[in-house]
């Protein structure tokens, strides 16, 4: 028998430990499909009639490399029917355009046909594989005042940004789009109960 000797490994309080907000890092971003809307790439609310998208983004490098960031983009709020404005799809659109820009390099006050035709995707599926900067917050739950809270994607930084170039290891408008770039596979299952 062979001893193993794990004096030196990292503690788990490193492992659960939040990065800190508004903290920017490059993501690598993954699409679990939960079989709703076109193509099956939405999920639908166990709670509600709200549809979001069901991400899994994995960090690139840095100090936090390989840290996954679970987060929820949303498609459809819950109360979209009432007529009231829909302000979770409308957070859920300003943070895809967001995404598509800064994977993109396409600063978000360019209208050229061709900012426009980066901005434009002709499924969800699209957006699985990009790699942009990312901006991480804290999501609390709210109903829960012993909650400490888990990192989420707040903002995607775009090329007008001053750190994104160092960021994303290029030049401004220089950086080809990672779709090309091998995929990540996702978790297999083992995301959080909240990010299910």
């Amino acid at each position: 028998m062979i001893d193993m000797d794990f004096n030196s490994a990292d503690t788990q309080d490193s492992a659960f430990a939040l990065i800190p907000a508004n903290t920017l890092v490059r993501i690598h971003l993954t699409i679990r499909p939960g079989g709703a809307g076109p193509e099956g790439w939405l999920t639908q609310s166990k709670s509600s009639s709200a549809l979001y998208l069901n991400t899994e983004g994995v960090i690139e490098e840095g100090p936090h490399a390989r840290r996954r960031i679970y987060t929820r983009i949303g498609f459809r709020g819950r109360n979209a029917d009432t007529g009231a404005e829909d302000t979770y799809a409308n957070r859920g659109r300003a943070l895809l355009r967001g995404i598509l820009e800064s994977a993109h390099g396409v600063r978000s006050d360019d209208t050229s046909d061709q900012a426009r035709a980066k901005r434009t995707i002709r499924s969800f599926g699209d957006m699985s594989g990009l790699t942009f900067i990312a901006k991480i917050g804290i999501e609390r739950d709210k109903n829960d005042p012993s909650d400490q809270g888990r990192n989420v994607i707040v903002a995607a930084i775009g090329p007008q940004h001053p750190e994104y170039a160092a960021l994303m290891g290029t030049t401004p408008g220089a950086y080809a789009p990672a779709a090309s770039a091998p995929a990540m596979a996702p978790s297999n299952g083992g995301a959080p109960f909240w990010a299910q």
